[in-house]
C-alpha cells in the first residue's frame, strides 16, 4: 500500500520516482480535465464551495433541477434525483424499497444495494434461476438488485432473460451502473435505454457519477413516482445534496466527456490490438479494464515503475483481484510501455 500526497493521473509519484499508473475507476480522466476544472471553478464562483441545507428547504438552487433534467434525459428516463454520493443514492432507494417488497439482491451487487438481504446466492446463473421461479409464484412485490457490470473480474451481466418472464406478482428491478454510467451505451449513457422489462415491471437505475464522471454526487433514475416517493423520505431530506458547483460542470461539459471517451476507445484499441497471446485476461470490447488471474504480474510490473490494480477482496484475507485499468489520460506511449512489459513478463513465465 502506497501513501500519496497527490491525485494520480496518468503516473503517480511513488518514492519521488514517476511511476505509470494502471489502476483506479477514473476511466474518462475527469480529474484532471483542464476544462472540467475550469467548469467547477466557475461553478464555486457562481454558488460557492458547497450547499450545506436540504433540497426541502425554502432556497432552491435552479442547478439541481438542471441536472437531474439533463441526467434523466442522458439516461433515457423519465426522472432523476441527486445526491451526494452512489451509495447514498442505494441506500436510500433501498430503504423505501424493502418496505414495499420483498428484495432479492445478486451475487456481487453492491452493498448499498443489498437492503437487508445479502445476497443468498453464489453464481450469477442459480440467482437468475431463483428470480424466474419467484417472479413466476403469486405473492408480494418482488425486488430485485442487481449490478450491470463486474468491474472487479470484468462481466457485463446478462438481463436479456428479463423480457421472458411471465410475472404472477409485482416486479421492480434495480440496477446499480456506477461502473458503467458515462461509459457504455450511446454516448456513455449506460444501461437505461437497453433493458427490456416484462409488461408492468419497473425499472430503477442507480449511479455513481463519481467514476467515469468524476463528479462527486450519485443519482437515482426511474419512473416519476418512485422519485416523488423518495423525494419526501426524511433520509432524502435530511441529507445534504452533491456541491453544486461539480453539477454545473457536468452540465456544461459534455463535450470534454465526448472527447474523453473517444481517446479511451483508441487507448482499448491499441491495447487489445497488441496484447500477446499468453497472457490471461478477462474484458470485455470497448471497456477499460483487464482482469486476469495471474496475480504475479503486479510484482512484475512494479519492477518496472508500473503500477496496476491488486488489492484482496472482499476482505482483507481473500485472494489478490489484479487489474489493468486505462484511461483517456494514458498516451499512445503510455500504452506501449505497458505492452512492452507484459510482453516481457510473457516471455520470462516460459523460460
Amino acid at each position: 500500500m502506497h501513501q500519496l500526497t497527490h491525485l494520480p493521473g496518468r503516473t503517480v509519484q511513488i518514492d519521488n520516482e514517476p511511476w505509470l499508473y494502471f489502476s483506479g475507476t477514473g476511466y474518462l480522466g475527469a480529474a484532471w480535465n483542464e476544462g472540467l476544472q475550469n467548469l467547477v471553478r466557475a461553478g464555486m464562483q457562481q454558488y460557492g464551495l458547497h450547499f450545506g441545507g436540504s433540497r426541502l428547504s425554502n432556497i432552491q438552487l435552479n442547478i439541481f433541477a438542471e441536472a437531474e433534467e439533463f441526467l434523466a434525459n442522458y439516461a433515457g428516463a423519465e426522472k432523476a434525483l441527486l445526491l451526494s454520493s452512489g451509495t447514498l443514492a442505494g441506500q436510500l432507494l433501498m430503504r423505501v424499497l424493502s418496505q414495499y417488497g420483498e428484495v432479492l439482491a445478486a451475487p456481487g451487487a453492491h452493498p448499498a444495494i443489498w437492503a437487508n438481504a445479502v445476497p443468498e446466492v453464489n453464481t450469477w446463473e442459480s440467482w437468475v434461476e431463483k428470480v424466474k421461479t419467484i417472479a413466476q409464484t403469486p405473492g408480494p412485490a418482488l425486488v430485485i438488485a442487481a449490478n450491470s457490470i463486474d468491474p472487479l473480474r470484468v462481466r457485463r451481466f446478462d438481463f436479456a432473460w428479463l423480457s421472458t418472464l411471465s410475472l404472477q406478482r409485482e416486479l421492480i428491478v434495480v440496477i446499480d451502473d456506477s461502473h458503467g454510467f458515462g461509459l457504455t451505451g450511446a454516448e456513455g449513457s449506460g444501461i437505461y435505454r437497453s433493458l427490456t422489462l416484462p409488461p408492468g415491471a419497473q425499472l430503477l437505475v442507480i449511479s455513481s457519477l463519481g467514476k467515469a464522471l468524476g463528479i462527486p454526487a450519485g443519482v437515482i433514475l426511474g419512473p416519476k413516482m418512485w422519485l416523488e416517493r423518495l423525494w419526501v423520505s426524511p433520509y432524502f431530506g435530511g441529507a445534504s445534496p452533491p456541491a453544486p458547483a461539480y453539477l454545473l460542470a457536468l452540465v456544461q461539459g459534455q463535450s470534454f466527456y465526448a472527447e474523453s471517451r473517444q481517446k479511451l476507445q483508441a487507448n482499448i484499441q491499441q491495447f487489445v490490438q497488441n496484447l500477446p497471446e499468453l497472457v490471461d485476461f478477462h474484458f470485455f470490447p470497448e471497456y477499460p479494464v483487464f482482469y486476469t488471474p495471474n496475480s504475479g504480474l503486479a510484482a512484475f510490473l512494479s519492477q518496472r515503475k508500473i503500477l496496476i490494480s491488486s488489492f484482496p477482496y472482499p476482505t482483507p484475507q481473500d485472494a489478490l483481484v489484479t487489474r489493468i485499468v486505462l484511461s483517456s489520460l494514458h498516451t499512445d506511449g503510455d500504452i506501449s510501455s505497458l505492452l512492452e512489459s507484459l510482453h516481457y513478463y510473457c516471455q520470462s513465465e516460459k523460460s
